[in-house]
């Protein structure tokens, strides 16, 4: 009889010895496996991680201006007439009692003068002839141009009219930049009250100016200065402004209510704007007082478990 052993296989022997493999270890699972199960692993440590150290942000958003630290004032005149001269031009340096402008003013007639007196005038023939006389001296007096004066020193931002140009009683006739330096600047931003009044003073804002590609060049830095107590008026704003229009435009923006954030700018003397940006890169071009420009704040910053945690109070206490 042949040896069994040249009769059956090797595997079929072994099997025989051993049917049950005690002493094999069982496979598991396969490699792929393991490489899931710690990709899997690392996700859940990962989203932990991140929702203990994380955060969540809310944003208070607004828009505004760049102003100097001085502010815009307005050159105006208390009567109307034409403009005869036109002393300055932008951009130039004036100071307090420098000739802005003249206008020329139709000189008012006799008859009108007389009846304006007329009332006030006294039974007395001594006192008729005095009114009389008086006119008389006032009527001589009278130039056809009068002076526009400047009451501020500073820096001619805006000229309005040009010569030739009429004006009413009052109307703004240049706008006066308060500060010789280019480089003080500050600004003011409009939020709406719900947001505005959790901005604090010393909180960052970054600002985008009209202009300036924010994914290239990145924002402005500033820091909060002052908020104000209650929602600012119309008029209000246009005492920063000195624009009727663009007061109104801003209001619009906020969409009802909004508080006043004054803001300073954040120096960097190795910029070349000379002041300090969230990125390194892009060209940062000169800042300008008047320069229109969105800005946000960060009111509130939670990391995500504790929104969690909060939703999950909330639920219970809703059952």
């Amino acid at each position: 009889m042949a040896d069994g052993s040249k009769i059956f296989s090797r595997e079929a022997l072994d099997k025989l010895r051993s049917p049950d493999r005690l002493d094999m270890l069982l496979p598991i699972t396969t490699p792929i496996g393991w490489m899931s199960l710690v990709a899997v692993g690392l996700l859940m440590i990962s989203v932990i991680l991140w929702s203990i150290l994380g955060s969540f942000t809310v944003r208070a958003d607004g828009k505004g201006m760049i102003l100097d630290s001085g502010g815009i004032a307005t050159v105006n005149h208390l009567a109307g007439g034409k403009i005869s001269h036109v002393y300055v031009r932008e951009g130039e340096e004036v100071k307090k009692g420098d000739l802005i402008a003249q206008l020329e003013q139709p000189i008012q007639s006799a008859d009108t003068n007389i009846a304006q007196y007329g009332p006030q005038m006294t039974s007395t023939m001594h006192d008729t002839a005095d009114r009389v006389y008086q006119y008389r001296a006032k009527l001589y007096q009278q130039v056809v141009s009068r002076d526009v004066i400047s009451d501020f020193d500073g820096i001619v931002e805006h000229v309005m009219v040009r010569k030739g140009s009429v004006v009413d009683s009052g109307s703004p006739l240049c706008t006066v930049r308060l500060t010789k330096k280019r480089s003080d600047l500050m600004g003011v931003m409009y939020v709406p009250v719900d947001k505005g009044k959790r901005i604090e003073a010393g909180q960052t804002i970054q600002l985008v100016p009209n202009g300036v590609d924010v994914q290239e060049s990145g924002s402005l830095i500033g820091v909060v200065r002052s908020v104000s107590d209650y929602p600012v008026a119309l008029k209000g704003v246009e005492h920063h402004v000195s624009n009727p229009e663009l007061a109104q435009w801003l209001m619009a923006s906020g969409q009802g209510a909004v508080v006043e954030v004054s803001f300073v700018l954040v120096k960097d003397e190795n910029d070349p704007s000379g002041y300090l940006w969230t990125s390194f890169v892009g060209e940062h071009k000169p800042v300008t007082a008047g320069s229109f420009c969105t800005g946000s704040v960060i009111i509130e910053r939670r990391p995500p478990i504790e929104k969690v945690f909060y939703k999950i109070s909330q639920w219970l206490r809703n059952r």
